[in-house]
């Protein structure tokens, strides 16, 4: 029988991950390494179609359009009346018997709950899910004064083991298949963990960690929301785990981004209702907390992070970005996400969110990779429950990207022949015939002819260029029948504008052709 993780923590061998709070490599090496993972990109393709159906059904029983508009209106209010919706949230929650700190960067936040942890002589801390304490590494700066932190919701605890970062915000361990996660308990507890039994390594974990609340001296969770008007703090979790953080060690500690502020009780339940179907594609989630002031003989300390969020309010093109719920409905629909992962799609926040908040909270460096991966297919943007812009913010931060590093040479001379139209087209079709002998007549080149190209080219085909670009096409296609509307509407009759993008120009036509027909 294995040993038990408070039996450790007490011993003073940390549980937490390496040095450094997470195991970190170059952007260059995470991306090739989970190319070549052979199960990675199968489980996101699960869990993505999977998702995008439970959502589905999920939303058939509210107005989804009526709900985000709502909830965005609130939300932008709460931004643009910050202070005075700080204060009056802070008078609110100290009249319950909280303590509310303030705290202007990672450092500040974790010095203020380290100092609460060494006051009252804790050694373990239960931890319930809270990417705030993951923004911050929470952990690390907690296990350098020799304090265990222990995750306690399931797929936080799997990567915490791993010496991971959630590859996802709401299901940390989305990237591991079931056998991986038994390997994973089995080294962890010292005995054989089932491969294929989800539900006996659920009982397995719940055993474990059960153990560790009565063993904490601490409990610190997130928030979804913090209701301005009452002081409360909404929590909400589909594992029980987070109630059990609040309630049973003598000191509850909730950390959260100031932009978790909404206004009421109505608009937090807004967010309820948005939440869960655009997190989980759930009706409701188990478990949805409400925190008004500390359990009876407890203290509750609210430590609310600013951390670039204030920053991030005074730049117009990124204010809405404070919008977010964290509800990853933008990673679940995002054809990068599905083929890397959130370890290398993203930073501590992954998805199309992560690559714009990442400049603010960790720097520009560490969305700098991750940004170069987006596609511009506007996906997150649809799901959003709060209709942020997400692909016009990630190409800001690439703007930024580029005014600090420049561009790579190739892609330099590229992206400059775009000012001579005439000679990119004169040169694109000289192309289109002259690439006859690589190509054999297929839609693609044939890599083994260009021995340059093999690197580029070893899990992919890369395509050729058309013989006859859209522009060409169009020509034909206008002068033709015209296609009655596939459902009546107002703008019958009217012209439309096609901004068909050099790809589908001069590599893809047939994609233009189908979208004019």
């Amino acid at each position: 029988m294995g040993e038990t993780l408070t039996a450790r923590a007490e011993r003073g061998e940390s549980n937490a991950t390496e040095s450094g709070g997470h195991v970190s490599r170059p952007f260059d090496e995470r991306y090739a390494a989970a190319l070549d993972d052979p199960r990675l990109a199968k489980n996101l393709t699960v869990f993505q179609t999977a998702w995008r159906e439970a959502r589905r059904s999920a939303l058939r029983e509210v107005d989804f359009d009526a709900l985000r508009h709502n909830l965005k209106a609130a939300k932008t209010e709460v931004i643009a009346n910050l202070d005075a919706v700080i204060a009056q949230f802070q008078t609110a929650a100290e009249a319950t018997g909280a303590t509310v700190h303030h705290a202007a960067d990672a450092e500040a936040a974790n010095a203020i709950v380290r100092d609460l942890a060494l006051r009252h002589q804790v050694k373990i801390v239960a931890k319930s899910k809270s990417m705030a304490s993951e923004e911050i590494d929470l952990n690390h700066a907690l296990e350098t004064v020799g304090i265990d932190a222990i995750e306690t919701d399931l797929g936080e605890w799997i990567v915490q083991l791993r010496h991971e970062r959630p590859s996802h915000m709401v299901m940390p361990a989305v990237h591991l298949a079931r056998q991986q996660v038994g390997d994973v308990l089995s080294a962890a507890l010292g005995r054989d963990v089932p491969q294929d039994d989800i539900a006996a390594q659920v009982a397995i974990a719940r055993d474990e960690l059960r153990k560790v609340f009565f063993s904490a001296g601490m409990g610190v969770t997130g928030a979804n929301a913090l209701i301005a008007e009452t002081g409360t703090v909404m929590m909400v979790t589909n594992e029980g785990n987070g109630r059990l953080c609040s309630s049973v060690p003598p000191l509850h500690v909730v950390i959260a981004g100031i932009e978790k502020l909404v206004p009421n009780v109505a608009t937090a339940m807004t967010q309820l209702r948005l939440l869960a179907k655009s997190a989980t594609a759930q009706r409701v989630t188990s478990y949805s907390t409400m925190i008004t002031g500390p359990t009876p003989g407890h203290q509750m300390h609210i430590v609310l992070l600013d951390n670039g969020r204030r920053a991030m309010a005074e730049q117009e093109e990124f204010r809405e970005a404070l919008h977010c719920i964290r509800c990853a409905a933008c990673a679940n629909v995002c054809p990068p996400y599905r083929e890397v992962g959130g370890h290398v799609f993203g930073h501590v926040y992954t998805g199309a969110i992560g690559l714009v908040v990442t400049p603010f909270h960790h720097g520009l460096e560490a969305a700098s990779g991750p940004q170069s991966l987006c596609l511009s297919c506007n996906a997150c943007e649809i799901v959003c429950p709060v209709g942020i812009p997400l692909p016009r913010q990630i190409l800001d931060v690439r703007k930024m990207v580029v005014q600090s590093k420049g561009l790579p040479l190739a892609k330099r001379v590229v992206l400059n022949a775009y000012a001579w139209p005439r000679a990119v087209d004169l040169l694109t079709r000289i192309g289109s015939r002259a690439q006859q002998p690589l190509t054999r007549g297929t839609s693609f080149v044939r890599a083994r002819r260009m021995p340059i190209l093999r690197r580029q080219t070893r899990w992919r085909s890369m395509p050729a260029l058309a013989r006859r670009p859209l522009r060409d096409r169009v020509v034909d296609l206008d002068s033709g029948a015209r296609a009655s509307p596939m459902i009546p509407n107002r703008a019958a009759g009217l012209t439309v504008g096609l901004f068909p993008g050099c790809l589908t120009d001069r590599v893809y036509p047939e994609q233009g052709e189908a979208i004019v027909a």
